[in-house]
């Protein structure tokens, strides 16, 4: 097993899009510059062990998943109740649009 800086930009991209955030947002959050963050996002500069810990508590996520992309059991669950819920919505949603 080997570390992919842009693999691990773009778990960061998808977690800050996740829970609604801009790259300016983040970046004032964790106290980086706008650049900072777009070069972390893009795989071409890392970031501190700090900051690494912070992404980890901002998004709920595991610095294991974020580094490796490996979910442990808690993210893995939840990931299963997030897909459930969307395919419930969708099914209400079509429900709701047969008996409009």
């Amino acid at each position: 097993m080997y570390f992919n800086q842009v693999e691990f930009g773009q778990r960061i991209k998808e977690e800050r899009n996740r829970i609604g955030l801009t790259q300016e947002e983040l970046a004032l959050r964790l106290n980086i510059g706008h650049e900072h963050m777009n070069k972390i996002e893009r795989g071409k500069r890392g970031c501190s062990i700090d900051i690494l810990l912070e992404l980890s508590e901002v998004f709920g996520v595991s610095t294991d998943y974020l580094l490796t992309g490996k979910r442990t059991g808690d993210a893995s669950i939840r990931d299963s109740v997030e897909n459930v819920m969307d395919e419930l919505s969708s099914l209400l949603a079509r429900i709701d649009g047969r008996l409009a």
